[in-house]
């Protein structure tokens, strides 16, 4: 069966399939399809689908709901993402999954709100004080959004921790006729909830394990707080076992994330090109026609899964990020993490368009 529908739609679709049974947003372009997608379609699975007042309170429903034991999302663009980054990182802190779909405009600032664009990277990957990790993920396609939000939302439950899924207006506004015989969703994997006794909030015996779950109002008690606290939940900032918790927050998204890797990988000679979201489009175009181009399709943008990369960039001299925002910032996290140097980097960058196939060959030929 054929069905015309929009990347909100998908993403919808997607998030209720993979168990998402609360919803709670603001309307704000381009992001104001999921919303409406969710409050008339989640009800009818048995779901809740609130309109909050404002982003704030919309977030911190979803984290309640959560605490709950309920799988829970939200959806907006920059401005929205703004007032919501203080919650976030209360998510993070408690450990608890929640899903942030951030639909990406122009900015800063309200910027041009359906103009499309790929600049809120470093927004999404330094959104919180501390600068502990979030899991960003970003589908290519309408048809990749269904992947992507399932896998994106069996993440932030495996993993006990906010994720965010970075799109476009370009993904989310547009409309394309997709066969659901080609649609390959994931399994849906659910957080692991606590049995037996002496149960701790954030109890875990290596860095990179990830606490059981119990939801608030259970048989456990259950202590949450966005403060310092030890694995028993208690308030404590001299304790060396606060620090551990500290670093746990880090390490267990670290070191567990390359198994959650997705990409989309064609070989080739000499140049690679590196993209992520709609840009991908026009770069899939350009290496069909190219000869000495292979192809990086990104869909986990943070944390860099490093081994993966390396093995790929050295097979080839130049390297081509291509993306649509001013700064070329997914290449400068590249950059920063130890990927890509000066020698091999070249960024493709535009703003206020998408890029067009014939640009990045252009581009290539000059300068490959």
């Amino acid at each position: 069966m054929k069905a015309f529908i929009s990347g909100s739609e998908a993403i919808g679709f997607s998030a209720i399939k993979g168990g998402v049974r609360f919803y709670a947003g603001y309307p704000i372009t381009p992001a104001s399809g999921i919303y409406a997608y969710m409050i008339e379609n989640l009800p009818k699975v048995g779901g809740v689908a609130v309109g909050a007042s404002d982003e704030i309170s919309a977030i911190s429903y979803c984290i309640g709901a959560s605490m709950r034991g309920i799988k829970s999302m939200t959806a907006t663009s920059a401005p929205g993402f703004s007032l919501m980054i203080e919650s976030i990182g209360y998510a993070l802190m408690t450990e608890t999954p929640v899903l942030i779909v951030l639909c990406q405009r122009m900015g800063p600032s309200t910027g041009a709100a359906t103009t499309s664009s790929q600049g809120d990277i470093f927004f999404s990957i330094f959104s919180n004080s501390g600068g502990y990790p979030l899991p960003l993920f970003s589908p290519s396609s309408i048809k990749d959004a269904f992947k992507t939000t399932i896998h994106a939302i069996n993440v932030s439950e495996i993993l006990r921790t906010p994720c965010i899924l970075l799109t476009e207006k370009e993904i989310t506004m547009t409309y394309e006729t997709i066969d659901e015989k080609n649609i390959d969703l994931p399994n849906v994997l659910e957080r692991r909830y606590f049995e037996g006794n002496d149960f701790k909030t954030y109890d875990f015996k290596n860095l990179e394990d990830v606490p059981f779950f119990s939801p608030v109002g259970g048989k456990y008690r259950v202590m949450l707080t966005g403060s310092a606290h030890d694995k028993e939940g208690y308030l404590k900032k001299d304790d060396p076992e606060v620090i551990e918790v500290l670093k746990h927050l880090k390490e267990k998204i670290v070191k567990n994330i390359e198994k959650f890797n997705i990409y989309e990988y064609y070989e080739g000679k000499k140049n690679l090109i590196i993209t992520y979201g709609v840009t991908s489009k026009s770069a899939f175009d350009a290496f069909k026609k190219l000869k000495n181009a292979g192809l990086l399709i990104m869909k986990l943008l943070y944390p860099v899964p490093k081994n993966f990369l390396k093995e790929i960039i050295k097979k080839y001299k130049k390297i081509f990020v291509v993306e649509e925002n001013l700064t070329g910032q997914y290449a400068e996290i590249l950059k920063m993490e130890g990927i890509l140097n000066e020698e091999n980097l070249i960024k493709i960058n535009k703003i206020g368009d998408l890029i067009s196939p014939s640009e990045i060959i252009n581009f290539i030929k000059e300068n490959g």
